[in-house]
């Protein structure tokens, strides 16, 4: 998240339960692998208009709406990994 404003991030994960065995844990990881999704797929659908575009467009989506993208996605991807560790039944 080097280049990310910090502050949206740290308002959503402090909304996050505090408790690792509160009943929501489930929806956080499920929360997370929906934007997750969500969000991979407007990626994809942001290259595939980057590849049709001329050089100049490439260029601002790649420097803009990809590599943002990108890095979000990878900081979903830590809260969901952190998620569905707390939130693995314990035996």
């Amino acid at each position: 998240m080097q280049d990310l404003d910090p502050q949206p991030f740290q308002e959503l994960f402090g909304s996050e339960p505090s408790d690792p065995a509160a009943p929501d844990v489930a929806r956080w990881t499920e929360l997370y692998r929906s934007l997750i999704a969500m969000m991979e797929r407007h990626l994809e659908e942001t290259r595939a208009f980057a590849s049709r575009a001329p050089e100049p467009v490439q260029h601002y989506l790649s420097r803009e709406n990809i590599a943002i993208l990108e890095q979000e996605i990878e900081a979903f991807k830590t809260r969901l990994a952190h998620w569905a560790t707390v939130g693995a039944p314990r035996e």
